[in-house]
């Protein structure tokens, strides 16, 4: 799977996080981590944390003074990206990829804007980030917070973590956990993001929220490739079996039997590795129609 050489790519929503202070971790990882995000805020009314904390002002935040070496490394990395580097370099492969979701989602979703914090970038190394849902720690993994709707990716996560928990870190792979992350951006703006704090375990709300985030990571990748203006060249079976290989490995079935636990259902945050598969299936073969994405109603 290949980005098509159609022209510059739109780094201005894209910029580096994450600095090398104490790492403060905010919620547990598995691609997707929303909850403590959310509990902030829905106790501030939407309207993020204390506006007098640390957190980034959005796309390009603290470019210039403050900025670590690595982070101006970074954003300097993100500033040349291209399409053709997209195919090989995994920085650019987020670029291009909000790109492409930022250009697919407008013709899936009426009302459409892509979120205001834009995409943050930890580069190796980075210990935390500040968002207005917290600091979290690189440990974390990929995550959006609705308060500031920033989407937040970990290059050591995309390239290493995530083949070592048994996913693939092949390119389609590393797109469907940046498409994952926006699906939750687009239940923030359906104001379906609420529907995470009704209920716990495997039946609950936070399961059913990151169900629907696979299933529109889904139907963005059976849209990327498609019509004349696609970023994508067209998706091979190989390339749909990489996310395939790695939603299986982030469920939470999987993760725990993983660690040396009998899995409990108790516990499920993110739902199980049939689960994953499923819903990813599911928005994958949806032909657009976003009602089919519906994991809040009936079993999942």
């Amino acid at each position: 799977m290949t980005f098509r050489d159609n022209g510059p790519l739109d780094t201005s929503a894209v910029s580096a996080g994450g600095g090398v202070g104490r790492s403060v971790m905010i919620g547990g990882g598995s691609i997707g981590t929303v909850i403590i995000g959310l509990l902030i805020y829905f106790l501030t009314g939407g309207s993020g944390g204390d506006p007098n904390s640390a957190s980034p002002a959005g796309p390009g935040a603290g470019a210039g003074a403050g900025l670590s070496q690595s982070e101006q490394e970074m954003n300097d990395r993100i500033r040349a990206c291209t399409p053709q580097l997209a195919n090989t370099d995994t920085t650019c492969r987020i670029v291009a990829t909000t790109n492409s979701l930022n250009k697919v989602w407008p013709q899936l979703l009426r009302g459409y804007q892509p979120p205001k914090g834009g995409t943050r970038i930890m580069p190796v190394g980075a210990n935390s980030i500040n968002t207005a849902c917290g600091v979290a720690g690189a440990d974390t993994g990929p995550f959006y917070c609705p308060s500031d709707q920033v989407a937040v990716f970990q290059l050591d996560f995309m390239d290493r973590v995530i083949q070592k928990m048994g996913g693939s870190n092949a390119a389609f792979s590393q797109e469907y956990i940046v498409a994952h992350e926006f699906g939750h951006h687009v239940q923030t703006l359906l104001g379906d993001i609420k529907n995470s704090q009704k209920g716990s375990g495997a039946d609950g709300g936070s399961v059913r929220t990151e169900l629907q985030a696979d299933c529109y990571a889904g139907m963005w990748g059976s849209r990327a490739d498609k019509g004349p203006d696609a970023m994508l060249e067209p998706l091979s079976q190989q390339d749909v079996s990489a996310a395939i290989q790695t939603a299986q490995a982030i469920g939470d079935d999987t993760i725990q039997r993983n660690a040396g636990r009998n899995p409990n259902p108790e516990s499920f945050s993110h739902g199980t590795s049939a689960q994953r598969v499923k819903w990813f299936t599911i928005g994958y073969r949806a032909n657009g129609n976003i009602a089919q994405c519906d994991t809040f109603s009936g079993a999942i």
